[in-house]
């Protein structure tokens, strides 16, 4: 049955990685993942010796496990998130610069569009198509 930690300190001493588990069980149950991982969560090698130097019985290595995975589980999703806004913000630029482009192709073609000059050769060359070939003579 396991018991409250009393700060005996022989898990620290068992630690072969020097890693003061009931530094990171405290933080661990104060729900503080950040200083646990500053304590070195993630360097633990998950040996067990601590449970077994434990007076208290406590199951530091099973705790220790489950918080390096959420650690690990997190640190991909803002990975993932990260990767995710990137994405985005190349898209938005992207649609920028097409809008941008677009906007000066039509702001430079518009003016030749409208003068009385295109619209007459574009009259005269749609007249010229409709009608039939001359015949040979």
């Amino acid at each position: 049955m396991e018991m409250p930690c009393i700060q005996c300190g022989d898990c620290a001493a068992a630690c072969p990685r020097e890693l003061h588990p009931q530094r990171l069980l405290r933080a661990l149950l104060a729900q503080r993942p950040g200083e646990a991982l500053a304590y070195g969560l993630l360097d633990c090698d998950q040996c067990g010796r601590c449970d077994l130097a434990c007076p208290s019985r406590i199951e530091l290595r099973a705790r220790f496990l489950t918080a390096a995975h959420e650690a690990h589980a997190r640190s991909r999703l803002l990975a993932q998130a990260a990767a995710a806004r990137a994405r985005f913000e190349a898209r938005e630029l992207r649609l920028q610069r097409e809008a941008a482009e677009r906007r000066s192709r039509e702001a430079s073609a518009t003016p030749a569009a409208t003068s009385g000059d295109a619209v007459a050769a574009a009259i005269a060359r749609a007249q010229a198509r409709r009608r039939p070939p001359a015949e040979p003579k």
